[in-house]
C-alpha cells in the first residue's frame, strides 16, 4: 500500500520493520524491559549481517520519535496496540507476561530482520481495480 501510493520500496520497508518496534519500546520504556540497541539482516545466502545500531537508521529515530508524540498526545490503548501488537518483542512479552515472568526480568537481544535492505519484492496493483484486488492472493 506505502508503495503504491508513492513510497520508496526502502522506506515503506523500514517503516514496516521499525515503527511496530518502536511503539513497543515506547510503551514498555518505563517497565524495566531491555533491548539491544542493533539488529541483524538476514542475507540471501542465510548469513546474518553484522549488528547496525538502530540509532543509525534515520528512519528508526523518526519512528520512534513519531511513535512517543502519538503516545504522548493521548492516543488511546487499542490503536496503540495495534501498531505494538506487530512487534515480534511485543508478541515475545506478552507471552512470558503470561508463563509469569515479569517485564523487568526480560532482556531482548537484537532482531534478525529477513527482508533485504530494498524491501520483500512488491506486485503494484495500481492497474487493477480495487475491488479485484481482494480477490488476487
Amino acid at each position: 500500500m506505502l508503495v503504491t501510493h508513492g513510497l520508496a520500496r526502502a522506506v515503506a520497508a523500514r517503516l514496516v520493520e521499525f515503527l511496530p518496534e518502536a511503539y513497543c519500546r515506547i510503551i514498555l520504556e518505563a517497565s524495566g524491559t531491555r533491548f539491544s540497541n542493533s539488529y541483524r539482516r538476514q542475507r540471501t545466502d542465510g548469513a546474518l549481517s553484522p549488528e547496525i545500531e538502530l540509532d543509525s537508521e534515520p528512519i528508526w529515530n523518526a519512528a520512534v520519535d513519531y511513535a512517543r508524540r502519538e503516545i504522548q498526545s493521548g492516543l488511546g490503548r487499542d490503536d496503540k496496540l495495534r501498531v505494538a501488537g506487530r512487534s515480534a518483542n511485543f508478541q515475545a512479552a506478552n507471552r512470558l507476561l503470561h508463563q509469569g515472568s515479569k517485564l523487568e526480568n526480560i532482556a531482548f537481544t537484537p532482531a534478525v530482520l529477513a527482508w533485504d535492505e530494498d524491501g520483500p519484492a512488491v506486485k503494484v496493483m495500481a492497474d487493477i481495480p480495487r475491488w479485484r484486488r481482494w480477490f488476487r492472493r
